[in-house]
């Protein structure tokens, strides 16, 4: 009987094919219009001053300044608002609430293949001005390697990767949009996912 097959030729074009199409799928990075916010809580207490009532027998009562130590929390949105084959913008925005009116905005344009930074600038009182960027990238479950862990965080119940990155520890999941990341936890803080869609993303420095 003959047998027929693609033989060690075939076999080695098709692992170079296959190589190949992984390879263009990981320089692809992450799709326009993903967005994701986070609660970020610092890891420092700091002093912040509060109102104190004391009641009073003579009636009145009195108000004084004290300070009481608080771990303070903002809300970081991550989106990816522009992009084409080699490059994309990835915009961080800073806000009091998740829907607040925006603190900052960071745009950094990112090279698809090797994840530097070409370009980095913010919005501020003055404009748009050149900045340094923070470095934190999009990641995706097989760009990490680590175990595979439940965890929860406002958003939801996420099956993630726990892998370190960055001095710290990161849930990575393929489900969250833009960022990739579930939860970190940093020397200086900690995210958690609070909501993310896959499309929507708004360009802040062009609206």
């Amino acid at each position: 009987m003959r047998r027929t097959g693609v033989g060690s030729l075939g076999v080695a074009l098709l692992v170079l094919l296959t190589l190949g199409m992984a390879a263009d799928a990981a320089a692809q990075g992450p799709a326009v219009g993903g967005w994701a916010t986070y609660a970020w809580r610092a890891a420092a207490n700091v002093d912040l001053p509060v109102l104190v009532k004391q009641p009073q027998t003579s009636g009145d009562a009195t108000w004084s300044v004290d300070r009481e130590p608080s771990q303070p929390q903002m809300y970081v949105t991550y989106s990816v608002v522009r992009g084409d084959a080699k490059s994309y913008v990835l915009q961080i925005v800073t806000r009091p609430t998740p829907d607040g009116t925006p603190l900052s905005v960071t745009q950094v344009t990112v090279d698809r293949a090797s994840g530097r930074a070409l370009k980095s600038v913010i919005r501020d009182r003055k404009g748009v001005i050149p900045t340094p960027e923070s470095g934190l990238r999009p990641l995706r479950q097989a760009s990490v390697k680590g175990t595979s862990e439940d965890v929860a965080v406002p958003a939801g119940n996420f099956t993630a990767i726990k892998a370190p990155h960055r001095n710290g520890t990161v849930w990575v999941s393929d489900q969250v949009p833009a960022l990739g990341i579930v939860k970190g936890v940093f020397p200086d803080g900690q995210l958690e996912l609070v909501k993310g869609g896959a499309t929507g993303a708004q360009d802040l420095l062009r609206s």
